[in-house]
């Protein structure tokens, strides 16, 4: 938010000192092609959709032959001298980026709240309430037909988010920052694993349940998942693993199995939350 104020500030003071320049400068004369154009080209920046993404250098562009086309056919001025043409399209040159830096400042920040209000899109990630009843029944298919099947518990590490906070804000932000990482490791999740799993988000940590899955496999999973969210986020994950009937017969004890090894990696040693302990 700071950046976001600072452009926001650039680009007034520069408008500010635009509207002003034949009077700091008596020697500059400034055409109405260009007070024109100014305001409109920042406006269309602002304005345009995003999805109509032009290169920095098409708009320059562009802007500059808009600039010439009116001088030459509505104004027919070009200024005192070439100089102050040149001036001119240097002014809605600088516009134009400050516009977009200000637009592309806009984008991130909607999309940051887009982002933690209604999640990453991809693989859906259930409620808690509806991903366990899914769990169930999965788990009852593969007690009838004697099939392996694993139970992930994945959570994130409260100390690999790094991020510098103000102290009377520091609850509030490190809450938003956390949403916000656990909704991009939802669909980092959604990514890696299939469409027969099954994810449901359970407070503030996923679970998550692999039929026809053993221990050792659901161990490999577990690193693959580890590895991507620490390539893709930049955070480290704490997971714990139960796998049917190993560990546990019922589904509540595969949770309880899961969640207390999930926290235990996350009190263990360096060494296990860099994902070099596995569990067979």
């Amino acid at each position: 938010m700071r950046r976001m104020r600072f452009l926001v500030a650039t680009l007034v003071v520069w408008l500010f000192l635009f509207y002003n320049i034949e009077r700091l400068s008596a020697s500059t004369d400034i055409t109405g092609a260009a007070y024109f154009l100014v305001p409109v080209a920042g406006a269309f920046t602002l304005l345009a959709p995003r999805f109509i993404h032009v290169p920095l250098a098409a708009s320059l562009t562009i802007t500059t032959a808009a600039l010439l086309g009116l001088k030459a056919a509505w104004w027919r001025e070009w200024g005192s001298s070439l100089p102050c043409t040149l001036i001119e399209v240097g002014t809605v040159w600088l516009t134009v980026i400050l516009a977009q830096r200000v637009s592309d400042g806009i984008g991130e920040f909607e999309d940051a709240v887009q982002h933690i209000s209604v999640g990453a899109v991809g693989h859906p990630v259930d409620t808690a309430t509806d991903g366990r009843e899914e769990m169930y029944r999965e788990l009852k298919r593969a007690r009838h037909h004697r099939r392996p099947l694993g139970l992930m518990s994945i959570g994130l590490n409260d100390d690999s988010i790094q991020v510098a906070l103000d102290k009377i804000v520091r609850e509030v932000q490190q809450a938003m920052m956390k949403q916000y990482i656990l909704s991009g490791i939802a669909g980092t999740l959604g990514d890696i694993f299939e469409d027969y799993d099954v994810v449901a988000r359970d407070n503030d940590h996923f679970l998550a349940l692999l039929p026809e899955t053993n221990g050792e496999q659901l161990a490999l999973i577990a690193e693959q998942v580890r590895r991507t969210v620490a390539e893709r986020l930049g955070v480290t994950l704490q997971i714990g693993l139960a796998s049917f009937p190993h560990d546990a017969t019922t589904f509540d004890g595969l949770v309880e199995k899961a969640i207390r090894t999930m926290k235990q990696s996350g009190r263990g040693t360096k060494e296990e939350q860099n994902g070099t302990g596995r569990r067979s």
